[in-house]
């Protein structure tokens, strides 16, 4: 090779370098491989009769007590079914929808406060309840008791 003469990397073809010198060539010779062994291929069917299928199942309702309550730390609002459990009530304008966490939505009767009595003998006053025909269990919010200052323990 002659002096100042400018030759290839016979790696990388660039210009101006020896193939010793050569980056690609250096970081080429450092990269780790990684290798795995398949013992054993499986095909999946894509045949409905073919697939065993477990499912689990966290909550079957056909018929609630209406007297029930549920602490709901998914609910936003308290939701009462039975009217007659009103201590004050009032209508709302018809359109005024629940939306469930199911997707489906519900129309809210009225609003009003609840009064639950404990079997300790104290009373929980629940405000701004929302009246719901179409509601299967009695919710109590478990954020909003948490908000008003109340510690939920399970």
């Amino acid at each position: 090779m002659l002096r100042g003469s400018k030759a290839n990397a016979s790696f990388c073809d660039k210009p101006g370098h020896r193939a010793k010198d050569c980056r690609k060539r250096n970081d080429q010779g450092n990269k780790k491989t990684f290798q795995a062994n398949i013992s054993e291929v499986r095909t999946f069917s894509k045949d409905v009769s073919d697939i065993n299928l477990s499912a689990v199942v966290s909550e079957v309702n056909l018929v609630g007590d209406t007297k029930e309550w549920w602490v709901d730390t998914g609910a936003t609002r308290h939701i009462c079914s039975d009217k007659k459990m009103f201590s004050t009530y009032h209508s709302v304008e018809h359109g005024e929808q629940l939306f469930m966490g199911n997707s489906s939505t519900a129309r809210v009767e009225g609003k009003g406060k609840v009064i639950l009595k404990m079997t300790s003998g104290k009373e929980l006053i629940l405000n701004d309840v929302l009246h719901v025909l179409d509601i299967r269990k009695n919710l109590v919010s478990g954020s909003l008791l948490s908000k008003n200052g109340f510690k939920l323990v399970l």
